[in-house]
């Protein structure tokens, strides 16, 4: 990835954060588009036959692709902001001409410049690191790719373009892992994250439309939701859980899924008391959990008998949809998934879960707004079920780092309460997981090499020793145990001797990587200090400029509810004069029948009986009476007292 896209996220990072006037998803591009339209007006462009002028800028500065259609939204946006009566700055045209006339936005030079700083620095860090690691470095920046792998897992729920490579990124994802205890650094590479979701936003636009949506968790998901995965995948669970709640999503479980976590986890207390390096090379494991909660075997079976309650405590529903099972058991995708699980059982739980997925929605889906029921999944091994998806359509699975993503996406006024430094955690644990344990040997290897250390070895190998071993097995750098168990059944002192290698090796490689690290870590912080000092004085620049837009929104409002006021007034005391017009009539035409006959009350009553004894003057007053009723009561009614009435009157007025 280019230096500039990161540099681009890093400061769409920045706007969101500190943008108190950002209302609509594509708020966050606008200061993006006014620096170009800035330069562009620098360099002496003052026109342009079309905005794609504008978007070849736009592209080359910041290195991300914004549609034609987007931009034009955005630059409609603009002109309305900065033009007034007196002066025209932007003016786009309905053919897509522009004209620029002594443009100027340099609100984010100090800010550009400060992150520019801060990637570089990051760049020789991971060179650094990758040094000291024994990793081969095929490009610096690949670390940058790494952090925004994840907003190409979010393009394919946003197009139909959705290929992506799958790159080996284990010296990137030990990089991040290592510095998330080290704030300056973690901070910024938060930062990339944060943007790089944000600019998939160009190619989503959500719908104000309402639809009831179903989540039906995986076991999986479940499994996290239980705290017994890590504290990151709990945190994703649960929170998932908690919007899900808060849009009124329906979240269940499947009956299976349910057997599928009881089974699981009888397995994994079946074999508790043997298994130590398996723990220790899976992060994600049961039994890592255990070691960190203190939990032993009858604690696993405690929670597989509770399971259905905790559930319910949570507010998820179980259903048995034993439609969709009998359905999925002569489907394609069981036969698929046949292939690809490990046992029968498991792949038929979730050609299950897929086949509901199918049924609920009815029919193919291509707009992710419209998709009324997914299959959530926490997967962290990097084997999801993609392969039976049709790329023009929205697939069944969704994993929930993914779905939390994009719900934050689609609220960029923060409704749901979700912080972005939340997110990035989610979102880049979930990216070094599934980087970590892809192309892992199988459980079933590692669980033979943990009885091989545990009858050849225990007496020779410290836990140190184990868990160092197990460090070059999760970084790809020990990668032939199957030989080693070969080994174990033929040359057990050479597997000893081979296992005491490997370890020494990492431990020299730690002691190594802490002293070259050590110096590089020192000039870093001190940049950051004054780099994050800098900041603090832009953000404080920002925050008060925000005030004052805010103040001066605010003023512009009360000023309009003032108006709006002041006509309301205006309309409803007409409907008094029209009443009162009516009443003067009536007064008038009483006085002259007095007038006519002398003041007396009783000729004039007996005068007005033997006239209404006419027919067409019956009629005159009966029409007189409805105009009295129709134009006098009910219009004074409808405009002091009925509110519906009244706030339709209000609208109008906003719209003129």
């Amino acid at each position: 990835m280019n230096k500039d896209r990161a540099v681009t996220y890093s400061l769409l990072a920045h706007i969101r954060n500190n943008g108190t006037l950002i209302k609509g998803p594509l708020d966050i591009f606008k200061p993006l588009v006014k620096r170009i339209i800035s330069l562009m007006n620098k360099k002496g462009i003052y026109s342009g036959k079309s905005t794609m002028e504008i978007k070849k800028e736009f592209d080359s500065i910041y290195d991300i692709d914004i549609p034609i259609p987007v931009l034009n939204n955005v630059l409609r946006q603009i002109a309305k902001d900065i033009n007034t009566n007196e002066k025209k700055s932007f003016v786009l045209y309905k053919d897509n001409a522009y004209s620029i006339s002594e443009y100027s936005f340099l609100d984010y030079e100090e800010t550009i410049s400060a992150k520019e700083s801060a990637i570089n620095d990051i760049e020789t860090l991971f060179q650094k690191f990758c040094e000291s690691s024994d990793f081969e470095i095929k490009n610096s920046t690949s670390i940058f790719s790494f952090i925004e792998q994840n907003k190409f897992e979010l393009s394919k729920y946003f197009s139909s373009d959705n290929s992506i490579e799958k790159e080996d990124f284990t010296a990137e994802a030990q990089f991040v892992n290592f510095f998330r205890k080290i704030p300056t650094v973690y901070s910024q590479i938060k930062d990339i994250y944060i943007g790089a979701i944000i600019s998939g936003f160009i190619m989503y636009n959500p719908s104000e439309t309402e639809i009831d949506v179903e989540l039906l968790f995986d076991t999986n998901f479940i499994v996290g939701l239980l705290d017994l995965n890590t504290p990151e995948s709990t945190h994703t669970c649960k929170t998932l859980v908690e919007i899900a709640k808060k849009q009124n999503f329906k979240v269940r479980v499947l009956t299976d899924t349910i057997d599928e976590t009881k089974n699981l986890l009888d397995q994994k207390a079946k074999y508790f008391d043997a298994s130590f390096l398996q723990r220790k090379v899976y992060a994600e494991d049961i039994y890592n959990a255990c070691d960190r909660k203190g939990l032993k075997k009858n604690d696993l079976e405690k929670i597989a008998d509770n399971l259905e309650l905790e559930l319910s405590n949570l507010g998820i529903s179980i259903i048995n949809d034993e439609k969709s099972k009998n359905e999925a058991k002569f489907s394609k995708v069981y036969a698929e998934l046949k292939e690809f699980r490990h046992s029968k059982i498991s792949a038929l739980h979730d050609a299950t879960a897929i086949t509901h997925v199918k049924r609920t929605r009815k029919k193919n889906i291509k707009e992710f707004e419209k998709v009324n029921c997914w299959f959530v999944n926490n997967v962290t091994t990097g084997e999801e079920l993609t392969f039976n998806n049709d790329k023009r359509f929205q697939p069944e699975i969704i994993n929930a780092d993914n779905l939390l993503n994009i719900l934050w996406l689609s609220n960029p006024q923060t409704k749901l309460k979700m912080d972005a430094d939340d997110l990035a955690d989610i979102g880049l644990t979930s990216s070094i997981a599934i980087t970590l344990n892809r192309d892992l040997p199988k459980s079933k290897i590692i669980r033979e090499l943990d009885d091989n250390i545990h009858k050849y070895a225990s007496e020779d190998l410290s836990d140190s020793d184990i868990v160092r071993i197990a460090t070059r097995i999760t970084n790809k750098q020990l990668t032939d145990i199957k030989e080693l168990n070969n080994l174990a059944q033929n040359k057990k002192e050479e597997f000893v001797r081979r296992l005491e290698e490997e370890s020494n090796k990492q431990k020299k490689l730690e002691e190594h990587r802490h002293k070259r690290l050590e110096d590089v870590l020192k000039e870093f912080t001190e940049k950051s200090e004054a780099f994050y000092s800098s900041q603090k004085n832009i953000e404080g620049k920002d925050e008060l400029k925000n005030q004052r837009l805010e103040n001066l929104e605010s003023t512009n409002i009360n000023l309009k509810e003032r108006l709006i006021d002041s006509k309301m007034k205006n309309w409803k005391r007409k409907s008094v004069l029209v009443l009162l017009g009516i009443y003067a009539f009536i007064g008038v035409v009483f006085l002259i029948i007095m007038f006519l006959n002398s003041w007396d009350i009783s000729i004039a009553t007996k005068y007005v009986t033997d006239f209404k004894a006419n027919f067409m003057v019956a009629f005159g007053l009966w029409t007189l009476a409805v105009i009295l009723n129709i134009f006098g009561f009910k219009l004074v009614y409808d405009r002091y007292f009925n509110n519906s009435n009244i706030n339709n009157k209000r609208k109008t007025i906003k719209l003129e």
